[in-house]
């Protein structure tokens, strides 16, 4: 998979420096999770300790900007989608847990409800509340 991103990389001219691959490397590790940026850094400093969040987010708005990851916000918290297949993140709010499902007949039925193509959706998110339990 990092052979694909950086190859990804190579064909819009941006440089493989030590600190791109560390990020990346981190991205793959964490593709499950839909990682925030401050954990991203976090994980990222312990490996190159004098990295700043601003490279940091350069280098991710970068990877959106030639559709390598989506950035999503989730309760006022920047997140990062590694998964580029179009699928729905079931969120659980409670629980901050993000899941992917792929579902290509649901998929085919919102792209069709909200007038769109199948292939334009990249992502949808459903967030799920839970009821009180008092």
């Amino acid at each position: 998979m990092i052979e694909e991103y950086i190859e990804s990389l190579r064909r819009t001219g941006m440089k493989i420096t030590p600190q791109r691959l560390v990020i990346l490397r981190k991205l793959i590790e964490l593709r499950d999770e839909h990682p925030s940026l401050n954990k991203l850094y976090r994980l990222v400093r312990e490996e190159l300790p004098t990295i700043s969040f601003s490279t940091l987010y350069s280098v991710v708005k970068r990877l959106e900007s030639i559709g390598l990851v989506k950035l999503f916000d989730l309760a006022g918290e920047t997140r990062i989608e590694v998964n580029r297949r179009p699928h729905i993140n079931i969120v659980d709010i409670e629980g901050g847990v993000i899941r992917d499902y792929m579902d290509e007949e649901l998929l085919d039925r919102i792209s069709e409800r909200i007038g769109v193509g199948y292939d334009d959706i990249y992502l949808v998110n459903i967030y799920v509340y839970r009821r009180g339990r008092g």
